[in-house]
């Protein structure tokens, strides 16, 4: 048998070559696949409020917070409990607690973002003591979460005229928030003249009814500039 010429091995040595650099970028690519580039950490977020935040009378995915957390991609809970307020206590049924006895629940989340909105079922509560109430839900979640963005949002109402007290509850809600380096949005009174977007309760949104606040509240979200 001839022996193989230098011209011969040196063609060989170059195809073994290339074959182990296919076998080498097939294995990258296997790689690539298989562990793609980790995720960026969703934003934790709780949200506190009355029924309507809780989407009372619907599928809770119906609700605005759980509409956002889709869109934003948030880790969300919702706390949002029926008959609730900062001065009122909510069904016992539900959370059997006011927004206050919500704060520890929503400490141990260990949440980056709060949602905190006024609530109509303050309505007849005494404004002074109602302030204290606001006041101390705000500080409390500051204290236990000093670098949270906390989040306050006006009271939504129905398609009728806004009681006045309202404007109370709203006002309470912005000074202790921002009291607290926290930001309140002023969404308005988005059902106002839409029954149709209400329930047979005239007070709960029908699903387009929470549609809509999702989208005046992710308009006032980066209106305000936050990054949630």
């Amino acid at each position: 048998m001839k022996s193989a010429t230098p011209r011969a091995t040196a063609a060989a040595f170059v195809l073994a070559v290339f074959a182990l650099a296919g076998c080498s970028n097939a294995a990258l690519a296997t790689n690539t696949s298989t562990n793609p580039w980790p995720q960026p950490a969703r934003p934790v977020v709780v949200a506190i409020g009355d029924s309507i935040m809780k989407g009372h009378g619907l599928n809770a995915a119906q609700a605005w917070p759980d509409l956002l957390a889709v869109e934003n991609h948030w880790n969300l809970t919702n706390l949002a409990c029926d008959g609730a307020g900062f001065g009122t206590a909510g069904d016992p049924n539900d959370c059997g607690t006011n927004f206050s006895g919500l704060v520890q629940q929503a400490v141990a989340l260990h949440p980056s973002v709060i949602l905190i909105s006024g609530s109509s079922n303050d309505l007849g509560v005494d404004n002074d003591a109602l302030n204290v109430d606001t006041d101390t839900v705000a500080q409390n979640l500051r204290a236990a979460l000093p670098t949270a963005t906390i989040v306050g949002i006006s009271t939504v109402w129905n398609d009728t005229e806004t009681p006045s007290q309202m404007g109370d509850i709203n006002q309470q809600v912005s000074t202790a928030v921002l009291s607290v380096n926290g930001t309140f949005l002023d969404i308005g009174q988005p059902l106002a003249g839409h029954r149709a977007w209400l329930q047979d309760d005239d007070v709960h949104p029908t699903p387009q009814g929470q549609v809509q606040l999702a989208k005046v509240i992710a308009k006032a979200i980066r209106q305000a500039k936050l990054s949630l």
